[in-house]
């Protein structure tokens, strides 16, 4: 009875350890397209005009070490002296309008089931000053 448990203990290590191999280069793989993709995105469309004030000057993925990564859009703000008062006066306001789109984004539906985190830094157009940075995690837009 012995070896027999010791030779079942051994495949099921095996077939446990051949799992997470798997597991782990899927989720490199993924990562990899992520990152590939934000790339040719940014390549191709950046900079892109969003509103009168917003442009969209690129999108970065970068990978993580405990977990797939983050996504960094990169926006540039067009604002005289009172637009951007009132922008500082209601960042929550900001912050709630990025966690709405993302909650309702179908373009971003396979990083969000992957747990990719979304971060959006917000420059001055004018003087490249960052205005805010908002971070969402899975546990914000889920």
């Amino acid at each position: 009875l012995f070896p027999y448990t010791t030779l079942f203990r051994s495949r099921i290590f095996i077939s446990v350890l051949m799992l997470l191999l798997v597991l782990t280069s899927c989720q490199e793989k993924k990562a990899d397209f992520f990152e590939r993709e934000a790339k040719e995105y940014t390549e191709k469309h950046c900079p892109t005009k969003m509103d009168a004030v917003t442009t969209l000057d690129s999108i970065v993925f970068v990978k993580g070490e405990d977990r797939i990564g983050d996504l960094l859009l990169y926006y540039s703000l067009s604002l005289d002296e009172t637009s951007r008062k009132i922008l500082m006066d209601n960042l929550g306001q900001l912050a709630d309008m990025n966690l709405n789109d993302l909650r309702n984004s179908i373009a971003l539906a396979m990083y969000k089931e992957e747990g990719v985190e979304f971060t959006y830094i917000y420059h001055d157009a004018s003087t490249g000053e960052k205005i805010v940075e908002l971070h969402l995690t899975k546990k914000d837009y889920q």
